[in-house]
């Protein structure tokens, strides 16, 4: 069977995991959001690659410490594993840099890294996360987009209905994995 995505991108605060504070310095502060390994289960039928694609501007600001940052991101992994979801990667930008090629979101360079290091064809891919520079970047590279309402999506909603062009709206990451067929035509 064909798979339908070269690759699932997935932002990682208000996507996969609760944002209490908007910057996460510490892994036991690290909650994934009840459904998010149920939804992740889903969508692996769509796609043998996952990416967790996230701006961490605390690290440049002192907020977050990179030693704390990557027992995070080894915790995530961990999880990810242990549940055979095929994450390949987790990417993120460090600074408040936005220029068009930046890594930070919505500049285009983790995924154009992703897809350097992975052979993947981003115009056959789906970003999924909660905030406007998600979609942005989405619509930059022509990939599927599914908005989540989850972490700061319900700020940003009106200011991404009009001005991106998303192809889904779910209220959180497990209906977004149940409705996902709406986008497959």
């Amino acid at each position: 069977m064909k798979l339908k995505f070269d690759a699932i991108f997935l932002d990682r605060d208000g996507t996969i995991s609760h944002d209490p504070y908007g910057y996460i310095n510490d892994v036991k502060d690290y909650d994934f959001f009840d459904f998010t390994f149920e939804a992740l289960e889903l969508l692996h039928q769509y796609s043998d690659k996952f990416f967790i694609v996230t701006n961490q501007s605390g690290l440049s600001t002192g907020k977050i410490d990179i030693d704390n940052l990557e027992s995070i991101h080894a915790y995530i992994n961990d999880e990810f594993r242990k549940r055979k979801l095929p994450l390949k990667n987790i990417y993120f930008a460090d600074n408040y840099d936005e220029d068009y090629f930046s890594m930070r979101k919505p500049g285009i360079g983790m995924f154009q890294k992703a897809s350097e290091e992975f052979n993947i064809n981003l115009e056959n891919s789906l970003m999924i996360g909660d905030s406007i520079v998600d979609m942005q970047v989405g619509n930059r590279l022509k990939m599927k987009t599914i908005f989540l309402l989850t972490g700061m999506g319900n700020d940003y909603l009106n200011d991404v209905q009009s001005t991106c062009d998303v192809d889904l709206v779910s209220n959180n990451l497990l209906e977004a994995a149940k409705d996902i067929r709406l986008i497959l035509q």
